[in-house]
């Protein structure tokens, strides 16, 4: 049925209204029902599954309606990353179907100089106003960006992805960071993290801090308890932010504990390589997380509150290591990912292909 909609648009837009707007904060599936006198019987005949997942329509997704006057003819509405329910009014009743997302996929190439500051300069070349972050973000253990040197060439090769022209995912496959000081490549693995042309991680195994924060208000080590008045250890570090900051995982890892511990209150405990574990307290709320699901480094698993034992909003951070507290600031960082063996012959060949790809690009510029 997708296609039937993409062949008759053409012809329909001078007899019908066509609308592309965002799924407002709080609206319902239900309410969108009632909303548009479409019988609430379509949601109940619906998989119990795809029930379930109408319940969760991410706000600010866009959805697309076709209307006849007041009355929906189609209208197609995301419920996941991959798949949208069709509404179709046919034969004087309205049937849904589960389709795939149709998204548009482009491959871009870029190659900045750094003249002002990084953020206005790639803005100005690309009118993109994410991908900087994007490229802070990957190489953010390597250079240092509050000080970057004159005569610094920033290249990027990145995939956008667009739905109805609006930009929904940007990927940086590649990106190098050259100047008198040094060069640095940026390849981007299967394995979703980013290595230099020599099979190294560009990122530590650990991030340096699990949020944003204001300030440190409590350090590793033997502190006087501010609710238990007395002397005793204080296996983490607490960071202060607003509520509802929020909270990622420090590290590649499995989600082993999401709940409640009466001391720490809202708690998730991650299970990561080399005999690590870390601790995550006095959560507001969790994100969409269950216990025995593997997450990726930077990942959102939380917001910052101010629940179990706790004199006001922080976060309890605390870091194990094979069964032992340690100082989560010393935790090494910088310890880099190296790939060896069959990966390490993988990803040199899957590099020799992406330059060959980006020669390519160059050539076209």
């Amino acid at each position: 049925m997708k296609k039937l909609i993409f062949l008759l648009l053409p012809f329909l837009l001078f007899a019908y209204q066509v609308e592309i707007k965002e799924w407002k904060k709080g609206q319902t599936f239900y309410g969108f029902l009632k909303e548009n006198k479409i019988p609430v019987s379509l949601y109940f005949n619906l998989d119990k599954q795809i029930q379930k997942k109408l319940r969760y329509i991410s706000s600010g997704v866009d959805i697309f309606v076709l209307k006849n006057g007041d009355e929906i003819r189609q209208a197609l509405i995301p419920f996941s990353k991959t798949h949208q329910l069709q509404i179709i009014h046919a034969k004087n009743k309205y049937i849904a179907k589960i389709v795939p997302i149709q998204y548009t996929i482009e491959d871009k190439y870029v190659s900045v100089d750094i003249d002002n500051f990084l953020s206005y300069d790639i803005y100005q070349q690309t009118k993109n106003p994410y991908l900087s972050s994007k490229i802070v973000n990957i190489f953010q253990d390597r250079v240092n960006f509050r000080a970057l040197p004159r005569n610094t060439k920033i290249d990027i090769y990145y995939q956008t992805k667009s739905r109805f022209g609006k930009i929904v995912n940007i990927d940086v496959i590649y990106a190098r960071i050259k100047n008198k000081y040094y060069d640095i490549d940026a390849y981007k693995f299967s394995d979703g993290r980013y290595y230099d042309s020599n099979a190294q991680s560009l990122r530590g195994m650990f991030l340096s801090y699990p949020m944003k924060y204001k300030y440190i208000s409590s350090y590793f080590g033997r502190r006087f308890h501010p609710i238990l008045h007395k002397w005793r250890m204080h296996d983490g570090i607490d960071y202060v932010n607003r509520v509802g900051t929020p909270i990622r995982s420090v590290a590649d890892g499995k989600i082993i504990y999401r709940g409640w511990i009466r001391g720490y209150g809202n708690c998730v405990k991650i299970k990561h390589k080399n005999g690590y574990m870390t601790l995550y307290g006095h959560m507001k709320s969790f994100a969409h997380i269950r216990v025995g699901q593997y997450i990726k480094q930077g990942q959102v698993i939380g917001y910052m509150g101010n629940t179990g034992m706790s004199t006001g909003p922080h976060l309890h951070f605390g870091v194990m290591h094979y069964g032992k507290w340690i100082n989560p600031l010393k935790i090494k960082k910088s310890a880099k990912i190296h790939l060896r063996g069959n990966l390490k012959k993988e990803f040199l060949a899957y590099i020799q292909n992406i330059n060959q790809q980006l020669d390519q690009k160059v050539a076209m510029k």
